[in-house]
């Protein structure tokens, strides 16, 4: 239960922040974070569980994860991409 909180949590913030800046359609916004949350969150919590005993490396290898997605479906710039 305590994944699904934290996924949907996540999905809504990152949507709402995004909606916030970028002045786009919501439900696209919505459809990207429950896309790039579905392949980064499981992902995170699986190695911080068996390999990496450390939070920030863990979410540096997020971030490395998710800046190319964020890129690539939201057509923003590389340093837009760094900080969404």
């Amino acid at each position: 239960m305590f994944f699904f909180t934290s996924w949907v949590l996540t999905v809504a913030l990152e949507a709402l922040i995004w909606y916030i800046i970028l002045k786009r359609n919501a439900l696209t916004l919505v459809f990207y974070s429950v896309l790039i949350n579905s392949l980064t969150l499981p992902l995170a919590q699986f190695f911080y569980l068996y390999f990496l005993d450390n939070l920030v490396l863990m979410e540096a290898l997020v971030v490395l994860v998710e800046v190319p997605l964020v890129y690539l479906l939201l057509r923003v710039t590389l340093r837009q991409a760094l900080y969404l």
